[in-house]
């Protein structure tokens, strides 16, 4: 790569400010929570990218995945195409879904309406994962408008459904297409990463999501006698599953955190009122566990603990799966995709990367699991799923100019 060209590059990013935000705004306004947490999906966000993409001159194929829960039917599963001077690869793979706003009152603005203020991007989504698509997006744009080829062909995937488990994104590309990849790509996923923008993920610890349901007997809250108290339980269940942590307690310096993690999340309701004793009630666990121990011990010690504490109460407890993803296999620290990011890092931000693990899951497991090496990287805020949620104007530049230097690479 010439490093005049990259200059040139680089200079042609600065100026488009504006355009982020305006594609930003864009994005925010359409609403792509999926249907699994009552949204509509992806739908409408996807043909407004269509329809810009086409417009710069870029081949758009749609890989759709059926699900009747949605209007039209489908979920979309976009890839442009920016022809390089050879056939390999360099995919940028982002996820067009986002996750509910929650609670509209923590937020200090409506949270699909972009707010500006200074460097700061405020909306559902902007960090996760409108970086990765405005970055991968206005690299491109400047490749064109300056009419330069990359080395190798740029592949921009824009999928569906990495909120709620991939099954009609990635997971159908991979089931359904698999001749798009190659383990000759490089393969970036921009979902996660550090404020430095020096962490590059290439391992991912295996998650395990449980429902924990416990069933007693409803009654009166004048009268407890008469009852079982599943909510008195549940408590005394999650203070005993913290014995996870010391029997699954192995740590790995490639992770951060180094450990497994076992962390109660979610719950459901149970009563109306509060003079009624639950009879019922639900919960769940997210463990991130590390790739040394076997997600069915996991299962196992959560049942013992848990059936422990919870028949004290005299109360019963069905534990059940969510989702289970065993650690997928690292991606080398040598990987082509690897040291090519890091070379952008040191590029642009003058920083050295270090390879690294992370305990949230990304769409990048399934690439490992096909055995196509993939690394996952970008500057984050890490406010993704937040109330106020927000993403830096500089840190998009930033991170454009690093995949614009790896499109250019020889």
């Amino acid at each position: 790569m010439k490093k005049e060209i990259f200059t040139q590059v680089a200079a042609r990013l600065e100026t488009y400010r504006q355009q982020i935000i305006d594609l930003q705004r864009e994005l925010v306004k359409r609403n792509a929570v999926g249907p699994d947490h009552g949204g509509p999906g992806e739908v409408e966000k996807a043909a407004f990218l269509k329809d810009l993409l086409q417009g710069w001159g870029l081949q758009v194929d749609n890989y759709p995945a059926r699900d009747e829960r949605v209007a039209g039917g489908e979920r979309p599963n976009l890839v442009a195409w920016l022809p390089g001077r050879r056939e390999q690869k360099v995919w940028v793979l982002s996820h067009l879904d986002v996750v509910p706003p929650g609670d509209e009152a923590l937020w200090d603005s409506d949270p699909f309406v972009l707010r500006v203020e200074e460097d700061r991007l405020y909306g559902r989504g902007v960090e996760d994962d409108h970086h990765g698509i405005v970055t991968s997006l206005m690299a491109v744009r400047a490749l064109l408008d300056l009419g330069i080829t990359p080395e190798r062909t740029v592949a921009l995937a824009l999928v569906s459904d990495e909120e709620t488990g991939n099954e009609k994104g990635l997971i159908h590309l991979l089931r359904s297409h698999p001749h798009l990849f190659s383990p000759a790509d490089l393969i970036v996923v921009p979902d996660a990463g550090s404020t430095d923008g020096t962490l590059i993920d290439v391992a991912e610890k295996s998650i395990l999501w449980l429902r924990l349901t416990l069933e007693g007997k409803q009654c009166h809250a004048s009268r407890p006698d008469l009852g079982r108290n599943t909510m008195r339980a549940a408590a005394h269940v999650i203070v005993a599953l913290e014995e996870l942590a010391q029997e699954f307690s192995l740590e790995n310096p490639l992770f951060r955190p180094p450990v497994s993690t076992f962390e109660p999340t979610k719950k459901e309701a149970n009563v109306p009122n509060i003079n009624t004793i639950p009879g019922r009630d639900v919960f769940y666990l997210d463990c991130r566990v590390l790739p040394d121990y076997e997600l069915a011990r996991v299962k196992e010690r959560v049942l013992a603990l848990g059936e422990e504490a919870a028949r004290r109460f005299g109360v019963s407890l069905q534990v059940e799966p969510v989702q289970e993803l065993p650690s997928a296999p690292s991606t080398p620290q040598d990987a082509p995709v690897v040291l090519a990011l890091a070379r952008a890092i040191r590029e642009v931000y003058g920083r050295e990367a270090q390879p690294r693990g992370i305990g949230g899951g990304t769409v990048a497991a399934f690439f490992r699991q096909a055995g196509l090496p993939a690394a996952v990287w970008m500057t984050v805020t890490q406010t993704a799923h937040q109330p106020n949620e927000f993403s830096l104007l500089s840190n998009i530049l930033g991170d454009a100019r690093v995949l614009a230097h790896v499109f250019l690479e020889d």
